[in-house]
């Protein structure tokens, strides 16, 4: 195979490949093309096999040191005396 023959065949499967992208992203397939080819990213079912789950809390999420400070605009307006 000689350096522009595989030049050739590696450029058109690139430009095939990108027309592929192409159509994947305008939706020619389908919303989600890939959706049965991959597993979900959530696991419902292992919240079953959770060992010792009375054990686990839920804890709510820690209050942020912005919380505490005034919000602007709370602070007094200096007056002016005439």
């Amino acid at each position: 195979m000689s350096a522009p023959r595989a030049l050739r065949i590696a450029l058109m499967l690139l430009l095939l490949a990108n027309a592929l992208m192409v159509a994947a992203l305008a939706g020619l397939f389908g919303a989600n093309p890939l959706g049965g080819w991959f597993g979900t990213p959530r696991e419902p079912h292992r919240l079953g096999q959770q060992v010792r789950a009375e054990r686990l809390q839920q804890l709510p999420p820690a209050p942020s040191r912005a919380a505490d400070a005034a919000p602007r605009g709370t602070l007094p307006v200096a007056r002016r005396q005439d």
